[in-house]
């Protein structure tokens, strides 16, 4: 019995999660066909096939639109419908992935102690992951202010005692943090990518690539032409 339980929820998750599931659009916002403005442009460098590219509202981080992939080499990329306002791109590959996101209006001002204390906050949260990688963290010191971090989550089934699976659970977060007093509070934990994976594969590398920072969209396709990230 407690195999066919497994199984199902494998099925499950599987359909829901799945690598290209089409199911895990329902994280995203849908195109607004009212509006006008968007994005298109190539990647230059890496010369990498692309998974996944995203676009973050700079206002909400709960507003993310999901790309159309095209090309031979699948290195463009295309938003439509998107509201006005200012985005940042994450652009996802295999192995790797880039990021522009804004994570402070301000310059970052956090000192070794709040870092210490929102990286324990972040490994203690959501037990189901047994892995936390933070690749950056930007935020304003002192009680009240806030903080946010882009972070790896993974658990990795093939090393649970007597797990069914081989394989590991991994996504992206946007994780929002409030200095509390004693401590830095999770306020907020946006899933950008979760995937399935194999056990063995290594985390994806992380890159911040200034190129996809904050970029204005109006009330007409926004060219970007040709963005190199590896210079």
């Amino acid at each position: 019995m407690r195999r066919i339980v497994f199984t199902l929820v494998y099925l499950v998750c599987g359909m829901l999660f799945g690598e290209g599931a089409p199911e895990r659009t329902r994280l995203y916002k849908k195109a607004d066909p009212e509006c006008l403005g968007g994005l298109k442009g190539r990647i230059g460098s890496p010369l990498l096939p692309i998974q996944e590219i995203l676009a973050i509202s700079a206002d909400d981080v709960e507003q993310v639109y999901e790309g159309e992939i095209s090309g031979v080499q699948r290195t463009d990329f295309q938003f439509r419908g998107l509201p006005v306002g200012k985005y940042d791109l994450l652009l996802i590959y295999a192995s790797q992935f880039n990021e522009g996101l804004l994570l402070s209006r301000e310059v970052s001002t956090l000192i070794p102690a709040d870092l210490k204390k929102i990286e324990d906050s972040i490994h203690k949260s959501e037990p189901f992951f047994t892995g936390k990688i933070i690749h950056r963290v930007e935020g304003e010191t002192g009680r009240g202010n806030g903080a946010r971090a882009i972070c790896t989550y993974i658990r990795d089934n093939g090393q649970q005692t007597g797990s069914e699976r081989a394989d590991s659970r991994r996504t992206f977060k946007l994780v929002l943090l409030k200095d509390v007093g004693p401590g830095w509070q999770i306020t907020r934990a946006r899933d950008l990518y979760p995937v399935w994976v194999h056990s063995k594969a290594a985390p994806p590398s992380h890159k911040f690539s200034p190129q996809l920072r904050q970029i204005r969209v109006a009330d007409q396709i926004k060219d970007l032409g040709v963005l190199r990230l590896s210079d």
